[in-house]
């Protein structure tokens, strides 16, 4: 009964959710250049947050989602690095299966993100010091980013806690997962205070990633 139901059910509804999990994303080419002058590289691995949201039609879903990516950070001699990313994404997936409670469904994403990398100058000073030489404190502490445009393929699945309702319908808690992989096609330029900056390494936010869903949502069938 559940598979017919998948099957001919018409569904539609919304959910909105709170993601959080982690992100690999290939920056060798900017350890190799890091570690060329003397600095700590960075691990692969980045705590990912962020949240999204989607609406369902019959089988058709349609959202969006946006997430913050924080790496490690480095010590190299007097200097401290940092390293976070970010983007965002306009998704529509298909529901492959449904019970209403239950979905499991593919994404296609088109959007946009960013990287930056952070030096700072390990060591402290006072307001005063700043206020007397604003420029001279600036210089102690650099940030480079690029960014661009990025793809995101995911497969999730998630599960409707329901809170009343009937078989038609209802609403309640959503867990889910999502598991995918973004992919810059075009690497963007690094630049610095809006000043493009020239020889950096070619990379963008590429890589696999894994997330927990937590939220609120519902659906109702004809």
């Amino acid at each position: 009964q559940a598979q017919e139901t998948a099957a001919h059910g018409k569904e539609g509804g919304g959910k909105g959710y709170f993601m959080l999990g982690g992100n690999i994303i290939d920056i060798k080419s900017l350890n190799s250049k890091l570690e060329s002058k003397g600095y700590s590289r960075f691990s692969d691995n980045f705590i990912s947050f962020g949240g999204g949201g989607h609406g369902i039609i019959g089988k058709v879903i349609i959202g969006g989602e946006g997430h913050t990516l924080i790496g490690e950070e480095t010590t190299s001699g007097s200097y401290k690095s940092s390293i976070e990313a970010g983007y965002g994404f306009f998704n529509v997936g298909y529901l492959i299966y449904t019970t209403g409670v239950i979905n499991v469904y593919p994404i296609l994403g088109l959007g946009g993100g960013g990287m930056s990398v952070k030096i700072i100058e390990k060591g402290t000073t006072s307001f005063d010091e700043v206020l007397d030489n604003p420029m001279d404190n600036l210089k102690r502490s650099v940030e480079l980013s690029t960014g661009g445009l990025l793809l995101n393929l995911a497969f999730g699945a998630d599960y409707l806690l329901k809170f009343g309702g009937d078989e038609k319908g209802g609403g309640g808690l959503v867990f889910g997962l999502r598991i995918g992989y973004t992919f810059a096609p075009a690497k963007g330029d690094w630049e610095m205070d809006g000043i493009d900056i020239s020889g950096g390494p070619d990379i963008g936010i590429t890589g696999p990633y894994v997330r927990l869903m937590i939220g609120g949502g519902g659906f109702g069938k004809e």
